[in-house]
């Protein structure tokens, strides 16, 4: 995960008062990155982003967590539009109808400030053959360093919609209404693609071919989806990056449900390799097969945790543990705290900084 997308979450754990070596400290990060003057990695591991999204959508209630809107978008906004959207037939349906759940939410906000709602969610391009899908309706208001926060969100929704249909959009740009940064390469990078800011609003371009691509998910992928939310979004790599074995592994890990992940041969015949190649070349990334199961099954299980409406015999139950006192030794081992004390750490430290 690039290092300037987590800033962009700690600034808003700054924004909001709460302590950021606090906040580092859940998610074990070792070193502060809003402080300047040393030199910084590029990169973070993924599941210091999980880990901070969820400690901001707790504090806040919102599940934006402030990027790119005026407004919040309480916990279980995100759930509600995909069960709204996942029996359409084709893309295009599912884009339009998340447009329309988005307005029915926004006849209870209130006034919407300065809201450009625009003709919808498909715009035609100057190319007649080419679409352009809006997801958000930004305020006119441009914040300092808006593009890094409107860049996220259409990545975000790059992925989910890929999942939806089942393989990746076929992208031909990326429209930022924000203005242009002083660097622009790490975007262009992102996306794999042109981003061309200072647009008159943000979204994704594709062809018009694409919306007739069939929604292939149903409410049982879905139910897996939303429990590993946001593993889906945030631990893929970017667009565009060359993909490590680790990294193809991680992504077949996550298609598969969370009690019954595959073990090692199955992952290598998916993978047309031998098991012991597959063996041989995560030990030359510095990893090993029960590594990356462990941080998979790690990050889902801190992420059920945090859900208080589960108990902790439930989430053994639902990572797959025949025996709740494996899980409960599997989890030490894995955060150094029982399972109850982690959910302790994490309700104490938001309860003090309410």
């Amino acid at each position: 995960m690039p290092l300037k997308t987590l800033i962009t979450l700690l600034r808003v754990v700054e924004d909001q008062g709460y302590p950021v070596e606090q906040a580092l400290a859940i998610i074990e990060l070792d070193f502060n990155p809003l402080i300047s003057g040393k030199p910084l990695p590029e990169r973070v591991p993924s599941a210091c982003y999980s880990k901070l999204y969820r400690l901001l959508m707790k504090i806040l209630q919102d599940e934006a967590f402030g990027l790119g809107h005026e407004y919040r978008a309480p916990p279980g906004t995100f759930r509600m539009m995909c069960l709204f959207i996942i029996h359409c037939a084709t893309l295009e349906q599912a884009l339009v109808r998340s447009w329309e759940f988005h307005e029915y939410c926004d006849q209870y906000r209130g006034e919407t400030r300065g809201y450009d709602k625009g003709p919808g969610a498909l715009r035609p391009v100057t190319d007649n053959n080419q679409v352009l899908c809006v997801f958000q309706r930004p305020s006119t208001a441009q914040r300092e360093g808006a593009f890094v926060a409107q860049a996220n969100i259409q990545l975000m929704m790059y992925r989910f919609y890929s999942w939806l249909i089942g393989r990746q959009l076929p992208l031909q740009a990326v429209h930022l209404r924000a203005s242009e940064p002083s660097d622009q390469s790490e975007y262009q990078a992102l996306f794999d693609c042109p981003v061309l800011f200072g647009k008159s609003a943000s979204g994704l371009v594709l062809p018009k071919a694409a919306l007739s691509f069939p929604v292939t998910r149903n409410e049982e992928d879905l139910r897996e989806f939303l429990r590993q939310a946001p593993y889906q979004l945030v631990r893929k790599d970017e667009p565009g990056q060359p993909r490590t074995l680790s990294a193809n592994i991680e992504k077949i890990l996550s298609q598969y449900s969370n009690a019954r992940l595959p073990n090692a041969e199955t992952v290598a015949t998916t993978l047309h390799i031998s098991a012991r190649t597959m063996h041989r070349r995560l030990t030359s990334e510095g990893t090993s097969f029960q590594q990356l199961k462990d941080t998979f099954r790690q990050t889902l299980a801190e992420h059920y945790i945090a859900r208080p409406d589960l108990s902790i015999d439930a989430i053994a139950a639902l990572m797959g543990f025949q025996d709740n006192s494996a899980f409960y030794r599997s989890f030490k081992k894995w955060t150094g705290v029982s399972p109850g004390q982690y959910r302790q750490q994490l309700t104490t430290s938001v309860e003090n900084n309410a």
